[in-house]
C-alpha cells in the first residue's frame, strides 16, 4: 500500500469517527429550549438553522437555545463586558 493511499485512508477513517461522534451528540439534543422550554422540531429546517446548540464535550452535554433566548443572553453578556471594561478604565 502506498503512503499516499494510506494517508488518504487514515484521513477518511478519522472523518468517519468524527461524524459518528457528532451524530451521537445529535441524539442527545433535547426537544425544547433550555431556558424558556419552547418546543423544538428536529425536522423543521428553519428551526434547525436558527436555533443555537452548545456542546460541552468534557461533560458530554448538549444544550439547545431558541433565537430569542440566545439573543437575550448575548445582549446580557455584552452589557456585562461593557460594564467591566468601563469599571476597569475608571480605576
Amino acid at each position: 500500500m502506498s503512503l499516499k493511499r494510506k494517508l488518504k485512508r487514515t484521513a477518511q477513517q478519522n472523518s468517519q469517527k468524527e461524524f459518528s461522534k457528532k451524530m451521537g451528540l445529535f441524539n442527545k439534543l433535547s426537544d425544547f429550549c433550555l431556558t424558556c422550554n419552547k418546543s423544538f422540531d428536529k425536522k423543521d429546517r428553519e428551526m434547525v438553522m436558527t436555533w443555537n446548540v452548545v456542546v460541552n464535550r468534557q461533560k458530554d452535554e448538549v444544550r439547545l437555545y431558541c433565537p430569542d433566548c440566545w439573543n437575550q443572553a448575548q445582549k446580557i453578556i455584552k452589557e456585562v463586558k461593557d460594564g467591566y471594561a468601563n469599571t476597569k478604565s475608571n480605576v
